[in-house]
């Protein structure tokens, strides 16, 4: 989109000012439609014993300067995981799923702890977990395995604990939703406007649902 190479863009983060003014500076100016919502869930091995995690917990495992390193202190004995290290995973730092953690977990100003285990793709993050009693990561809801866990996610000490589902993206109850984007190459005309009318029609919103994402808004696919 900022090259001026291609018509559609999607994106699971917001366009940065300073990238719309590049592609302005390319001759192209990006308009922005949400296409849906999703719930980034907390993943854990399915033998872990954890069932809920605030946002602060996950800040101090995540966040540069945390302090929480052992399963112990999040009141847990983790089976075949006699270290009781966590193992993190996390993302590359040029994922959008990544920028969207920093920003909504650790803060805007606070980054990322070094020693963690960077993955390319939000499935791979997902299969690491499954295979690694030790670890604990983040992804998509849409690539949640019957083998993983999602322990539910509370904001406070003292706030709801809220599983992620398509139902609390909706609602925005689930403290860890966020909106997914298409970007057009200006305003959309002729096949690109049909494409992206689709995709907003309850036909495309239903297929948004069936595959584990919120629709934008209310849809019937009965």
């Amino acid at each position: 989109m900022i090259n001026g190479t291609v018509d559609i863009a999607n994106s699971s983060r917001k366009m940065k000012d300073s990238e719309i003014e590049l592609a302005r500076g390319n001759g192209n100016d990006p308009i922005e439609f949400v296409v849906g919502f999703d719930a980034l869930a907390v993943y854990v091995h399915p033998d872990n014993p954890l069932d809920q995690v605030s946002l602060e917990q996950l800040a101090e495992l995540y966040g540069e300067g945390g302090d929480v390193d052992a399963w112990s202190q999040l009141g847990v004995e983790v089976p075949g995981c006699s270290s009781d290290e966590i193992v993190r995973v996390s993302r590359q730092n040029n994922s959008g799923t990544y920028v969207y953690f920093r920003e909504a977990v650790l803060g805007e100003r606070r980054d990322f702890r070094l020693g963690s285990r960077d993955m390319h793709g939000s499935k791979d993050v997902v299969d690491l977990v499954e295979n690694t009693p030790c670890a604990i990561g983040y992804s998509g809801l849409a690539y949640a395995t019957d083998h993983v866990k999602m322990p539910c996610v509370r904001k406070g000490e003292d706030g709801d604990c809220v599983s992620p589902s398509v139902e609390t993206a909706i609602d925005g109850s689930y403290p860890i939703a966020r909106p997914l984007f298409m970007y057009t190459a200006g305003e959309p005309q002729g096949a690109i406007r049909e494409y992206l009318d689709w995709v907003l029609s309850d036909e495309g919103q239903c297929i948004v649902y069936e595959k584990g994402y919120a629709p934008r808004g209310d849809v019937n696919c009965s």
